[in-house]
């Protein structure tokens, strides 16, 4: 579970449990330095600070009168900077996801990032979600809502199926 705060004094707002799904939707725009809507504030990444807590779930009670923050540093671990050094260079420069520089073949003595195994960061699940997350783009929750719902719809659809057909319901704008 993961646990963020954004704070800009004399403002702070926190969300808790968040999934790495959750996680990357507020990472992604938030390293591209766009302005991030959360909690009836605008946050941006030029002004305001994020931190970024890995640790287990947070219990009701422990999120009651305003206690959370303080039980989540005292049960997790600071992952900020793994985090955003997880987001690939093409989502942080805002580039266009249809030609990530990953997808170029590489030069004599270097390793594309596909092949460069474990150290790539592409076994850490939370730095491949981030990466599936730019890849889909600007419109990300509307795409992703879309290809669930065209799963759901029809079962018997591959992924790569399901998410055709979530791009043709959105009428080729995502």
């Amino acid at each position: 579970m993961y646990h963020v705060e954004l704070r800009q004094f004399p403002h702070n707002f926190c969300r808790f449990n968040l999934s790495e799904g959750e996680l990357a939707a507020l990472v992604v725009p938030w390293s591209r330095g766009e302005v991030l809507d959360a909690g009836e504030r605008k946050w941006s990444p030029q002004v305001a600070k994020i931190k970024i807590l890995e640790g287990p779930e947070l219990e009701l009670q422990e999120l009651s009168m305003g206690r959370g923050w303080r039980h989540a540093e005292r049960r997790s671990q600071d992952v900020t900077d793994r985090v955003l050094a997880a987001v690939p260079a093409a989502s942080r420069a805002g580039l266009s996801p249809a030609a990530p520089p990953a997808a170029r073949a590489p030069a004599t003595g270097e390793v594309s990032e596909a092949g460069a195994g474990a150290g790539s960061g592409l076994a850490d699940p939370l730095a491949a979600l981030v990466q599936i997350g730019a890849l889909l783009g600007p419109e990300a929750p509307r795409l992703l809502a879309a290809w669930r719902a065209a799963a759901a719809a029809d079962p018997s659809l591959s992924p790569s199926g399901a998410l055709a057909a979530a791009e043709e319901s959105l009428g080729g704008d995502a």
